[in-house]
């Protein structure tokens, strides 16, 4: 991941932040969304999906947006733009072959018969898949409109890993990279829980 913060924001300290995942596969709007928020929380930081702010099945004018973004004390918003994505197929040449073989006698009166059998196992050869998936992720302040932050990032997975995993790899480090920047802080208190929980309920 690669960001950079303006300069007029050295000071920053972000509190309650939304998040957009600018997709329109509603699912993986909703898991991109529900997982950056999650990171957040782990460190204290309110954040909230922008699906439960912006339902998907209402049509908000901008002038609409900003007046829930002020009703709730929104101070920013994330803007994730989900890029290309693939799988990578990589295969593991074969190293070592070993051959082992077995053999049986059969005696029928004088006659004996030998059947035998080979096994060959390989070392190697084995084809993996590596998901990736790019990303670029944008820091909002709301008070102003102006863009605080802005990182480019590229994230793969291993030969165990899935879409899940690299979704959550992005969201983790997204956080961590917003605390390096100095832009939000880590809170022991767990403020959030209640203010989120208030929302959800007004929500309803």
């Amino acid at each position: 991941m690669t960001s950079f913060k303006d300069p007029d924001y050295q000071k920053a300290d972000f509190k309650r932040i939304l998040i957009i995942a600018n997709t329109s596969d509603l699912e993986k709007r909703q898991k991109l969304e529900t997982k950056m928020v999650e990171e957040f929380n782990e460190i204290g930081v309110f954040a909230l999906e922008s699906y439960n702010l912006f339902p998907p099945t209402r049509e908000l004018l901008a002038q609409d947006k900003i007046e829930l973004l002020n009703q709730n004390g929104i101070d920013s918003f994330i803007s994730i733009d989900v890029g290309e994505s693939g799988i990578n197929k990589v295969t593991v040449p074969v190293t070592r072959t070993t051959t082992k073989t077995k053999g049986d006698v059969s005696v029928y009166g004088n006659t004996a018969k030998f059947k035998e059998k080979s096994t060959t196992t390989y070392q190697g050869g084995q084809t993996y898949s590596k998901p990736w998936a790019d990303y670029e992720t944008s820091l909002y302040d709301v008070t102003n409109g102006r863009m605080a932050w802005i990182a480019s990032s590229h994230t793969g997975g291993n030969a165990y890993a899935n879409f899940n995993t690299v979704m959550n790899s992005y969201c983790s480090e997204v956080v961590e990279k917003l605390v390096e920047d100095k832009l939000v802080k880590k809170n022991n208190s767990k403020y959030w829980l209640v203010e989120r929980k208030k929302f959800l309920e007004f929500a309803k």
